[in-house]
């Protein structure tokens, strides 16, 4: 029987922001024209929470290795026991039906030899465990908040000629996150059951 051991790697993904200020140009003498220009700028704020791993389950794999928990591996003694009584059960009245049917010429001794030499029992290599692990985690969050920035301009009445550039930000993912699992062997050993 192969055992494993799992090899669980993973990384936390970063985001990138790019912030761009607001910019005013005018393009005439503001104080000759009386123009009065008030400015705020805007804010931007980000918070963040990264993936949580909250329950690694290798219940499943345990059984597949043979290895279940008591209240599992109670229910499978239970239905393998249940199994063989019923298997048991069939042989004994096959047996009685023959010996009733004389007129077929089945004895005791043919009887006694098909249940003394039976078919030797299958073998089977396989690998396990068969099943994955059950990982249950909880997503990251990502929190912003913006405040927009604004621009305030009184004149007295003559026009002003203002270049303006808005505010940007950019928001982009700058490493993926991942996460890799896998069972790597741990040793080999072999089991034989007669």
């Amino acid at each position: 029987m192969l055992i494993y051991d799992l090899d669980i790697q993973f990384k936390f993904g970063k985001i990138g922001i790019d912030t761009y200020n607001a910019s005013i140009d005018p393009k005439m003498d503001i104080q000759q024209q009386g123009v009065e220009i008030e400015t705020q700028s805007s804010e931007f704020s980000v918070e963040n929470t990264f993936p949580i791993i909250e329950d690694i389950d290798c219940s499943r794999c345990r059984t597949d290795m043979g290895y279940p928990q008591p209240l599992v591996a109670s229910t499978i003694w239970r239905d393998e026991a249940k199994q063989y009584v019923m298997e048991y059960l069939g042989s004994k009245s096959a047996g009685g039906d023959a010996l009733g049917a004389i007129e077929k010429g089945i004895s005791i001794g043919d009887i006694v030899e098909s249940e003394s030499f039976q078919e030797p029992p299958e073998v089977n290599v396989d690998a396990v465990p068969k099943t994955p692990p059950r990982i249950t985690f909880r997503y990251g969050e990502i929190r912003s908040q913006l405040l927009p920035g604004n621009v305030k301009v009184n004149v007295s009445g003559k026009p002003v000629v203002i270049d303006c550039e808005k505010a940007r930000i950019n928001i982009f993912m700058e490493e993926n996150p991942y996460i890799a699992i896998k069972a790597v062997p741990k040793g080999q050993n072999i089991d034989s059951i007669a």
